[in-house]
């Protein structure tokens, strides 16, 4: 194969493996693709002597099914931005890997170590949340963003799976606990067609630790964090107490006798009542929720509560009643 034809060939995987991590917001530079490419892809078509036979839709495919792990990489895939290390995710006390509710991914999944691979696949009833592929925890799209993008859906469907979390083998990788960057966290829905996949192949690995047996950094960072989440709660219901105004005291005024003056008959003023839309609906739906969501975060309820109100809402939402 001409030295030519092989960097156009190498420029067309890279360009289509950019383009996806464009649709999937994984932060790439252009030099992060070729990168990619070089280590994941470029082997397989190595010696294809005619360019034009080879398909975009083809190579997608090649490049997502890597990185969803559901396709063999030419070699061991490699992290794009990797500083080197990861973080092993049997390091991780199962206790802190429980499955969740979705609308607690914004902790479950933001206190992860920032050096563990992860796998964000959230898809539910035709609605893709997020795709990341196998990348570094630093790089996740903004967990708040897909919260409040699953609301918006949860509104409509009115139930999710949890969410649960896998350690995962990469396809081709050693599997050898002493090599971290060889395994990842898929983050997913249970009963995802992603998961089934990966468990038919052999690659999901089960496994428990206790809290004891993490790093002792790693303890202090999560312990930390926690005590940052509480108090910022408490700030917050702080500020809510003293923004609330009591009544000020005031001593009774005695006003002076005066005969009863007789008033003409005033009808009562209705009030003009507002007109029952959907799109009326779902603000006061809305504001509900926004509500509920906080009364969650500040530990006034508990999950179930949060789930029996959110089911309540919803059923509102839909037969017309009041929110």
């Amino acid at each position: 194969m001409k030295k030519n034809n092989s960097l156009k060939l190498f420029n067309k995987l890279a360009k289509r493996a950019y383009k996806v991590s464009k649709k999937r917001k994984l932060g790439w530079k252009w030099s992060d693709a070729q990168k990619w490419t070089s280590a994941n892809l470029f082997q397989k078509y190595k010696g294809t002597k005619n360019l034009s036979k080879i398909r975009v839709t083809e190579i997608d495919v090649q490049v997502t099914g890597i990185l969803d792990g559901t396709l063999t990489a030419t070699v061991a895939p490699v992290v794009i931005k990797s500083k080197g290390k990861c973080f092993s995710p049997f390091a991780i006390a199962s206790s802190f890997l429980d499955s969740f509710e979705w609308f607690d991914i914004v902790d479950k999944v933001g206190d992860l170590n920032n050096d563990v691979q992860v796998d964000l696949d959230l898809e539910y009833d035709g609605n893709v949340f997020a795709k990341t592929g196998v990348i570094k925890k630093e790089l996740l799209p903004n967990l708040l963003k897909i919260r409040e993008e699953m609301r918006k859906v949860n509104s409509k469907s009115g139930y999710y799976p949890v969410i649960s979390f896998y350690i995962v083998l990469i396809e081709g990788a050693e599997d050898n606990q002493q090599i971290p960057c060889n395994y990842y966290l898929l983050i997913t829905f249970n009963g995802s067609s992603t998961y089934n996949i990966l468990k038919a192949k052999g690659l999901i690995k089960d496994n428990f630790t206790t809290k004891e047996q993490m790093p002792t950094s790693e303890i202090e960072r999560l312990e930390l964090k926690q005590k940052q989440r509480d108090e910022e709660r408490r700030l917050l219901t702080k500020k809510q107490a003293n923004n609330f105004k009591l009544p000020s005291k005031v001593e009774p005024k005695v006003e002076p006798k005066v005969e009863p003056k007789v008033e003409p008959k005033v009808e009562p003023k209705v009030e003009p009542r507002i007109k029952d839309t959907k799109a009326n609906r779902l603000a006061e739906y809305n504001k509900a929720m926004d509500k509920l969501d906080s009364q969650l975060e500040r530990k006034l309820i508990t999950k179930k509560q949060y789930n029996e109100r959110f089911q309540q809402l919803g059923k509102n939402l839909k037969d017309g009643g009041k929110v």
